[in-house]
């Protein structure tokens, strides 16, 4: 499951299919989403290129971007192909890869950078960076974990308001007749 902002979707013009579902993270909070956009990803040499579904959010991150700008030594990255080059500065994330694309986009290659809990690993895209860097007196711990479930009352409901065809035709007196006497 793969998840793309609505602002971003707005932005793009891209035709949104109405959804019923409810996605569920930590300690069963949840939030309902009403619709999904196809979209195509690729990286900047068109060497990859993916269709996906991606379900249509608000916000996709509260806080799991770097909060503060860190410094980041030259000499590590100098000779690397990042996927970001301003992976250390706090931004907005408009998308958020699932699983079901996700081990498709790595390569081969990894690299550990001396000295800190930096490791990057090769994609399609380039070079992503993952670890820690040391964190001020933080009380927030961020992770990420999301359960998909579909409402079957929701979607027996919604089934059966789509199937229900109301007509607007006006009735004549021997319709209503024939009702009342029904």
């Amino acid at each position: 499951m793969s998840f793309l902002k609505r602002d971003c979707v707005e932005m793009l013009g891209l035709k949104k299919e109405k959804r019923n579902i409810l996605v569920s993270g930590l300690n069963d909070s949840s939030i309902p989403i009403k619709s999904q956009v196809t979209a195509m990803i690729t990286n900047e040499n068109k060497s990859y290129v993916r269709s996906l579904n991606f379900l249509v959010v608000p916000k996709i991150t509260g806080g799991l971007t770097p909060s503060n700008k860190f410094d980041v030594s030259i000499g590590s990255f100098s000779n690397i192909k990042l996927a970001d080059e301003k992976f250390n500065v706090p931004e907005r994330v408009d998308m958020l890869l699932g699983v079901e694309v996700f081990y498709e986009l790595l390569r081969p290659g990894q690299i550990s950078i001396p000295n800190s809990n930096l490791l990057l690993q090769n994609t399609v895209f380039g070079f992503i960076v993952s670890g820690g860097i040391p964190r001020e007196n933080e009380n927030v711990i961020h992770c990420g974990f999301l359960k998909h479930e579909i409402n079957l009352d929701q979607t027996l409901k919604q089934f059966w308001e789509i199937e229900n065809v109301e007509s607007d035709i006006p009735k004549s007196r021997e319709s209503i007749l024939c009702e009342e006497h029904f």
